[in-house]
């Protein structure tokens, strides 16, 4: 019997998994309370009420999934939680997890609320989860928007499935605010409607996005990206340019006709060509040219040899540079280096290699347990 006895404590004190799931419990009481407990399971229960729980110090992962929860609250004491799981409740405010300062993966999907209920996030809660909150998980939570997941910048995982977001623009904003965010599921919004979906958020988010609803993002998307921003930044400055070149041609009009009305109130009279009196030079006579204020068109580089001796005086010194550097690559293969993501790399490695690296980043990320 003594020996029975001393077996018993042992096991009591090396416990460390609590299984109290699908008990029928409506209270959290008459639990033994150890050091050694680090995952306490109480889900598919009918808990009303989260409380005396101050005793599991060590506690690193509560299961509270499946109840009937109407608050967050007493959980301040769990200094070393890690994952907290609260899905399937009735929750309605996402608070009073401050005191958490370890807390990394946080689910309260899918809560059970009337029709003109709707979830909301305290700011100050936010606020105190961003230095260590790198999963969270608010799917089908009849959100409209995200607004107030922008202080999560250690966020890497976000699960935000079948809500209410009508377009990207509900998303993307705050997309870019995250800048660790890894992993993001938008399945079952409208937003996935809208059109260029998947290079509108993958452009919001970075470089640092691998996967976008369950698929990784292909290097071929973040070009089509990196195309589209380059072509877009173009537009706005040529379309900036526009309104000077508009003036100095009205001011180069304006000239032309101050001079031509000058020369004929003049003691000779007569037409007097405007190009004669403006240019600083003089032209060979009977010859016709043309002033235009639009841009010049970028040289462009030939691929075969010109032959023309008229062509090669008439080019300018920095076309002429391009092609010397342009024939050395030719003539030297060997010296060119390729980029791929800002990295240089061989010129015989394979792409599927940049696939390989994505791949190891997923595995490096936190697992989501359910």
């Amino acid at each position: 019997m003594t020996k029975h006895k001393v077996f018993s404590k042992k096991a009591k004190t090396n416990l460390t998994h609590l299984y109290l799931n699908d008990k029928n419990l409506t209270k959290i009481s008459n639990i033994y309370p150890t050091k050694n407990i680090l995952v306490l399971y109480l889900h598919n229960n009918q808990i009303s009420k989260i409380e005396k729980l101050n005793a599991f110090a060590h506690l690193t992962h509560l299961y509270l999934q499946w109840n009937n929860l109407r608050k967050i609250e007493n959980l301040d004491s769990l200094k070393n939680l890690k994952q907290l799981y609260l899905g399937y409740n009735k929750i309605t405010r996402l608070e009073n997890l401050g005191g958490l300062k370890k807390l990394e993966q946080l689910h309260i999907e899918r809560q059970q609320l009337d029709g003109a209920v709707r979830f909301d996030f305290d700011p100050e809660c936010l606020c105190a989860l961003a230095n260590h909150l790198k999963v969270l998980n608010i799917k089908k939570l009849k959100l409209a928007n995200i607004d107030a997941l922008e202080p999560l910048w250690k966020l890497e995982i976000l699960l935000a499935s079948e809500n209410n977001f009508k377009s990207t623009d509900d998303i993307t904003p705050v997309i870019s605010a995250l800048y660790s965010l890894r992993v993001l599921d938008l399945q079952g919004c409208s937003a996935q409607r809208d059109v260029h979906y998947r290079e509108k958020v993958t452009a919001a988010a970075g470089h640092k996005l691998l996967l976008l609803d369950g698929k990784m993002i292909s290097q071929s998307t973040r070009n089509f990206i990196k195309n589209f921003q380059t072509v877009k930044l173009e537009k706005q400055r040529r379309a900036s340019e526009k309104p000077k070149t508009a003036d100095t041609g009205t001011n180069s009009k304006t000239s032309f006709d101050s001079v031509n009305s000058e020369r004929s109130n003049g003691p000779t009279g007569g037409f007097v060509d405007p190009f004669s009196a403006v240019l600083p030079h003089k032209f060979p006579g009977n010859s016709l040219f043309q002033v235009s204020t639009r841009r010049p068109v970028c040289t462009r580089v030939l691929r075969k040899p010109i032959k023309s001796p008229l062509l090669t005086k008439t080019m300018s010194a920095n076309f002429c540079d391009e092609m010397v550097a342009f024939r050395s690559n030719e003539l030297h293969p060997t010296t060119t280096v390729v980029m791929l993501q800002g990295k240089e790399i061989k010129a015989g490695t394979p792409v599927f290699k940049d696939k390989l690296r994505a791949h190891r980043k997923i595995q490096s990320l936190p697992t989501i347990d359910h």
